[in-house]
């Protein structure tokens, strides 16, 4: 199973990216929005995970592109520091989840397993 992570600070998505290989997805890191978008468009994907807060393109101008291109993808947002009316707007584009860093990678882990597409 193929997952894009979106991802701006270095040290976590590596953290993160390294969590989910050794539970065996392939993990593609990008490191902004414009990124994720680039591969989004070249690599078919099973599930999305997007930082809100991005250079370049933020997580959730990049979150309305994917969705107009798959509107079936499973997303899953996090952030730092986000108000509920971003919370809100995001589950009405069909983010399946959202997590609020710090964050227990256990929970994460389930989450994801629970919203693979097969």
């Amino acid at each position: 199973m193929k997952i894009l992570l979106a991802e701006d600070d270095k040290n976590f998505g590596i953290v993160l990216k390294n969590e989910l290989e050794e539970e065996g997805y392939t993990v593609d890191l990008v490191n902004d929005g414009v990124e994720a978008l680039l591969h989004f468009v070249k690599k078919p994907y099973d599930l999305v995970l997007i930082d809100i807060k991005m250079p370049k393109l933020d997580g959730i101008s990049t979150l309305k592109i994917i969705k107009k291109l798959n509107h079936t993808i499973p997303v899953i947002i996090f952030s730092g520091n986000v108000g509920f009316s971003y919370i809100e707007e995001m589950l009405k584009m069909g983010v399946v989840r959202y997590f609020l860093k710090p964050f227990e990678m256990e929970d994460l882990k389930e989450c994801i397993k629970k919203n693979l597409v097969h």
